[in-house]
C-alpha cells in the first residue's frame, strides 16, 4: 500500500506538476541567480524527458485508463498504478531520486532571503488553492 501512495504521488507529480512550476516561473527567476536559473532548467527538461520516457513505456491498456473519462483522476491513477510493470515502477523510482538530487542542489544554492520570498509565494498559491476548492465546493 505504501508503494501504491509513493508511485501515486510522483506519477500525480510528473504529468501535473510542470504546470504549476510554469506558472509561478516568471517571478521566481527575477530572483534568481544565473547559475539558480540554469538548474530550474535543468530540473524542467528532466522532469520533460522522464515524463516521455515513462509515457514510452505505457501499454495500450494503460493508455485507455488514462483516457477513460468515467473514472475520477483519483480513480484512474489507481487502476493504472496497479498495472505497472516492475520496469515502470523502477523508471517511476529512478525519475524521481534524479528529480530529488537536482531539487536538493537548487535548494542548497538559494539564500535565505530567497528561500522566505519562496514560501511566502508558495503560501499565497495554497491559499489562492483553498479559496478556489471552497468556492466549488460551495457550487457543487
Amino acid at each position: 500500500m505504501k508503494s501504491l501512495k509513493i508511485f501515486s504521488t510522483l506519477f500525480l507529480f510528473l504529468f501535473i506538476g510542470i504546470s504549476s512550476v510554469q506558472s509561478q516561473n516568471n517571478e521566481v527567476m527575477q530572483n534568481l541567480t544565473q547559475e539558480q536559473q540554469q538548474l530550474m532548467k535543468q530540473q524542467r527538461e528532466l522532469v520533460v524527458a522522464n515524463r516521455e520516457a515513462f509515457k514510452a513505456t505505457l501499454t495500450a491498456e494503460q493508455l485507455s485508463i488514462l483516457d477513460n473519462k468515467e473514472l475520477t483522476k483519483q480513480e484512474r491513477l489507481k487502476n493504472l498504478v496497479s498495472t505497472f510493470t516492475s520496469a515502470q515502477k523502477e523508471l517511476m523510482a529512478k525519475n524521481k531520486a534524479s528529480i530529488d538530487a537536482l531539487k536538493e542542489t537548487f535548494k542548497n544554492s538559494m539564500s535565505t532571503e530567497q528561500r522566505q520570498h519562496m514560501q511566502s509565494q508558495n503560501m499565497s498559491k495554497m491559499r489562492e488553492m483553498n479559496n478556489e476548492a471552497g468556492g466549488h465546493r460551495k457550487h457543487n
